[in-house]
């Protein structure tokens, strides 16, 4: 599956479960439930291989807000009391 297919896999997945459009999840908000999704999106496709440089070119996002989420997401799980922690889970196990 090509970069293009796997970031629309994930985008479509955390739409899903966060019910945050695609459009809020690239684009520039900053409220807390787009933010959890975009973070998301970062991680997840982190762990499917992808580098910074190449998701931040696939949100048209810096690379540094790429690596802001890598390094914060896991205490922004742990510490939220929305359950992004769980929706992560869900979402990690839809994309197997």
């Amino acid at each position: 599956m090509g970069k293009i297919e796997d970031f629309s896999k994930v985008i479509k997945v955390v739409t899903e479960l966060t019910e945050v459009s695609e459009d809020a999840i690239l684009g520039r908000s900053r409220e807390a439930e787009v933010v959890d999704a975009r973070w998301m999106v970062i991680c997840l496709m982190r762990e499917k291989g992808y580098s910074t440089k190449e998701i931040a070119s696939l949100m048209c996002h810096p690379i540094r807000t790429v690596n802001h989420a890598l390094k914060g997401f896991s205490d922004r799980a742990k510490y939220s009391n929305n359950g992004i922690g769980n929706i992560f889970s869900l979402a990690r196990q839809q994309l197997l």
